[in-house]
């Protein structure tokens, strides 16, 4: 699994995470994923796109996620 991403104000963010290889028991991947850099306080939201690999297949989502505004 790995994941990309992009903000409101157009800045990327790249896979920085550790979801590398399979569980003991193979039913998921072993590990957390995190993007790089931090995120900006006056971005309004996030579009992460998520990608998970089987094998030679790959099968993409993306979610967007608002973010909090500074009170």
């Amino acid at each position: 699994m790995w994941l990309e991403a992009v903000d409101d104000l157009g800045n990327r963010y790249t896979d920085f995470g550790g979801a590398r290889g399979m569980s003991p028991d193979g039913s998921r991947t072993e590990g957390s994923l995190s993007g790089r850099p931090a995120v900006p306080s006056d971005s309004r939201s996030l579009t992460v796109r998520l990608v998970f690999m089987n094998g030679t297949d790959e099968s993409g989502y993306d979610l967007t996620i608002p973010l909090p505004s500074e009170s």
